[in-house]
């Protein structure tokens, strides 16, 4: 739904932005009238999709985990934009290791991207966040955070449970300068990555195990950034909404079985 007229335009900064949960985010923040800055290490993904975004949605090359590609990028944000308005970190990667042959160097990687990253960017958001007088940070953290991951690993795990504790940190030092700081926690969400990851055999079983019956798709995440992103939100903040399905209040056991033992 496009934002009300009353509502000034807005300058939008989606990391991993080209691709799966940051491909919908950066659509649909663009199709609401924000300019978007697509940040992602696929070139060919996002020149591809500010060429079909409209409101001069543009993209930047970012290595979320590269402290001075970060400083540059959202240097260069600041040039271009004036200002900075909502920033989305989802860019993330994950591993796929048992704890006793998991490398040091997968490990590093994944703490790099998701976490790491999500803390470079914010830093580096926050001096154009606050010339814009305050403004929302979502982060895409996954109920793996609240649990464990089971497309990922321990890396993936504890990469997304310090996203939340950042989330929670982070409120708490920016609510001062009217910077709100909250996290997605997606469920199964079909992805690019998922689709790499899993056979449609074990993708159709996790169909099972979900309340609501079908995978989350990138868009209805999208939608739940979009909502703390906006006005609806204003005093949320240190707080996570999981688009999940209903799989957090489930047991992991097929869905229907619950029923097949009380009929």
């Amino acid at each position: 739904m496009p934002r009300s007229p009353s509502e000034a335009p807005r300058v939008t900064a989606v990391t991993g932005g080209a691709n799966g949960i940051g491909e919908a985010c950066s659509r649909l923040f663009a199709a609401r009238g924000d300019t978007v800055f697509v940040l992602d290490r696929d070139a060919a993904a996002g020149e591809r999709l500010c060429a079909e975004l409209r409101g001069g949605s543009r993209f930047l090359a970012l290595d979320v985990a590269s402290r001075t590609a970060v400083a540059d990028v959202f240097r260069r944000i600041g040039e271009q934009a004036g200002r900075l308005d909502v920033l989305v970190n989802s860019a993330g990667v994950e591993s796929k290791a048992l704890l006793a042959s998991l490398h040091e160097e997968d490990w590093d990687r994944v703490l790099d991207v998701n976490l790491k990253g999500t803390m470079l960017c914010t830093q580096a958001a926050l001096p154009w966040l606050k010339a814009a007088g305050g403004g929302s940070v979502v982060n895409i953290a996954s109920i793996a955070g609240k649990r464990i991951s089971y497309s990922g690993d321990v890396a993936y795990t504890a990469s997304k449970g310090g996203v939340l504790g950042f989330t929670r940190h982070a409120a708490f030092e920016l609510a001062v300068d009217g910077i709100r700081v909250n996290a997605i926690c997606p469920g199964p969400t079909l992805t690019p990555m998922i689709r790499r990851n899993l056979s449609q055999q074990r993708m159709d079983a996790v169909v099972t195990t979900v309340p609501l019956g079908r995978w989350v798709q990138p868009e209805d995440v999208a939608e739940a950034v979009a909502f703390f992103a906006g006005p609806a939100s204003a005093m949320c903040t240190g707080t996570s909404i999981d688009v999940d399905g209903g799989v957090m209040v489930s047991n992991g056991s097929r869905y229907q079985d619950y029923f097949a033992a009380r009929a």
